[in-house]
Order: C-alpha cells, then sequence, then structure tokens
C-alpha cells in the first residue's frame, strides 16, 4: 500500500498600505484564506503571525507581495552599464534619489530588463521597518520567509532586510563550504583507493616480471652497453670534428690579422662561437681584418678597448667574439 504524504501549504501574503490579505496555497490550490488590517509597521508582526496561526493546516513557508502603496517601484534608465550585484549597490546608495524615504530607510533592489527602448532597470523600494515587521511575525509564526517582491514587477528583485541577507548570505557560504568539504573528501577517497588499487596492481605486474626477471635484466645490460659504446664512438667522433673546426678557424684568424697584432687567448665551441683576445696596433684594423677574411662568423668587439704602452708603443687590448651567442 502506497503511502501519500502531502507536502505543507505555503502561506501567501499580500500586504497593501493597510491591509493584509493571506491565503494557504498547495500546489496552486486555495486551502485557507484570510484577512486582516494593521495601522503602522508597529503592529504588523502581530497580524502577520495571527494570520499565520489561522490556517487548520500549519504552514511553514511564507511568500510576501508588496502592493504600491507601501512599494514603491520605478524604471530607471541611462544608468552606467554594470553588472546585477553592482546595480543593486548602485540603487540603494542613491535611493534618496530614485525614491521617496518617507523619513524610514529603505529596503532596496535592482535588476537589468529588456524592452522596445533596449535594456532598462526595473527598481524596487519599500521601508524598512515594514519589512523588519514582516520578518518579525514570520518568526514568531515558525514560518521561513521565501521572498518578499513587490506587485507588478519582477520576482527577481528581493526586498528582504539588509540583516536577513546577511544571514541568508553567511547560510549560502556555509552550504558552500561544507560541499566544498564534501567535494575535497570525496576526492580524498576516491584518491586513497585508487592508489590502493594502483599498489595492487604494480605488485601483481612485479610479481609476474619476477618470473622473466633475469633473461630480462640480461638483454637490458646488453643494450646498455651498446648505447654506452655508442654514444662513447659518437663523442669522440664529435670531439673530433669540433677540435679539426676550433683548429681550422684558429689557423684562418691568425693568418687574417694584421702583423702588428697578437692573439693572447682563443675559445672555440661546438656551435661555432668564441671568443678571442689579443692586442694590437688598432683594434678596429683587427676587427676589419678578421671580417674580410670570413675566418669567423658574425665578429665584433666585445666590451672597452684598453689602450696601454707596451716597449714605448701605444697597444689596444681587445676581446672579439663570434658566432651567434653572447659568451
Amino acid at each position: 500500500m502506497k503511502s501519500l504524504v502531502m507536502r505543507a501549504p505555503a502561506l501567501h501574503l499580500t500586504v497593501g498600505d493597510s491591509n493584509v490579505r493571506a491565503e494557504a496555497l498547495r500546489s496552486g490550490v486555495v486551502v485557507w484564506a484570510g484577512e486582516a488590517a494593521y495601522e503602522s509597521p508597529n503592529d504588523l508582526a502581530e497580524v502577520v503571525a495571527r494570520l499565520a496561526a489561522a490556517p487548520t493546516e500549519r504552514c511553514r513557508r511564507l511568500r510576501v507581495v508588496l502592493q504600491r502603496p507601501p512599494a514603491q517601484t520605478r524604471t530607471l534608465t541611462d544608468l552606467p552599464p554594470v553588472r546585477d550585484r553592482e546595480l543593486a549597490s548602485l540603487v540603494a546608495n542613491q535611493a534618496g534619489r530614485f525614491f521617496r524615504r518617507n523619513g524610514a530607510a529603505l529596503v532596496t533592489d535592482a535588476t537589468w530588463v529588456t524592452n522596445g527602448m533596449g535594456r532598462v532597470t526595473h527598481a524596487a523600494a519599500v521601508g524598512e521597518p515594514l519589512v523588519l515587521a514582516i520578518v518579525a511575525g514570520a518568526a514568531e509564526a515558525g514560518l521561513a520567509v521565501e521572498s518578499i517582491t513587490a506587485a507588478g514587477v519582477s520576482p527577481q528583485l528581493q526586498l528582504l532586510p539588509t540583516a536577513e541577507v546577511a544571514v541568508r548570505a553567511r547560510a549560502r557560504r556555509r552550504t558552500l563550504m561544507r560541499l566544498a568539504v564534501a567535494a575535497c573528501a570525496a576526492w580524498i577517497v576516491a584518491g586513497v583507493l585508487f592508489s590502493a588499487r594502483l599498489m595492487i596492481e604494480r605488485r601483481d605486474v612485479e610479481t609476474q616480471l619476477a618470473a622473466a626477471d633475469a633473461p630480462l635484466a640480461a638483454l637490458h645490460d646488453v643494450r646498455r652497453e651498446m648505447r654506452a659504446a655508442e654514444e662513447m664512438v659518437l663523442g669522440l667522433a664529435e670531439a673530433r670534428r669540433s677540435r679539426g673546426q676550433a683548429l681550422a678557424a684558429l689557423a684562418r684568424v691568425n693568418g687574417a690579422i694584421p702583423d702588428s697584432a697578437v692573439i693572447t687567448a682563443y675559445t672555440w665551441r661546438a656551435d661555432g662561437s668564441g671568443v678571442l683576445a689579443g692586442a694590437g696596433r688598432r683594434a678596429a684594423d683587427v676587427l676589419a681584418a678578421v671580417e674580410r677574411s670570413r675566418a669567423v662568423s658574425n665578429p665584433r668587439i666585445d666590451g672597452t678597448i684598453v689602450r696601454e704602452a707596451l716597449g714605448g708603443r701605444d697597444w689596444e687590448r681587445f676581446t672579439i667574439i663570434f658566432g651567434t651567442k653572447s659568451p
């Protein structure tokens, strides 16, 4: 036998300037209706609590629609194209510009909508004492306030008191934190299980490989020796080739420089770059001679030319770099 569990009805309040109409709805069907008057926000909390206690079936949730008045609604244009959250803050900070205060703080909200003229802003406001009274009456009756909206505008506009908004924001953060912790825990458990399974499978593979370890090890040793021999041969060939290139380049440089210059240091790299240092009557003449001979590629003076007197003559010490890389 199947048992049917019927959800508790929701209490819908329509709050006007001086009266409150209440309806208990289940699945869109009215199961109870009532109405009461109030004189000021001070006694509205008692009226809400009394109406919430009147239905024969206890309600758990409260949805409120504010008529105009007490709600104020506006269609605003020429506002900066900011995001919805920033738009709500913008309207709240300039509430006195868009709405009548009537001596009380205002609760506001705003959202972007698109009409035939393009994108405009729908905004709503209500005195904070009135919504505080509604929330207090709901708390006294044990109802959870689901929404407080204004008639005739988008239901996205929520006119909840600042304290209630903060409470809900904290609740959302706690929920997100719990979800994040649960997700992290799930990933950790999954990682542990995966690691355990990987270790078990690895142990099985190692056991199977152990049976063929000796012939495989011998084959690996042979391959390592062959690779080592090949690398040695290649290294010797490369060293021989590089040494030959270095000596050839040195011979070309030595033959190219003028008789009034000497080379005191020479460095050669496998990529064809290097450094030569020396002294001569004029460093510029040495560089020009090296360039004309094409003994090395892309020669240029590096650093500062140092002038000094040796044997009664002026000499210039120089450093020439060549090739594609700097030393």
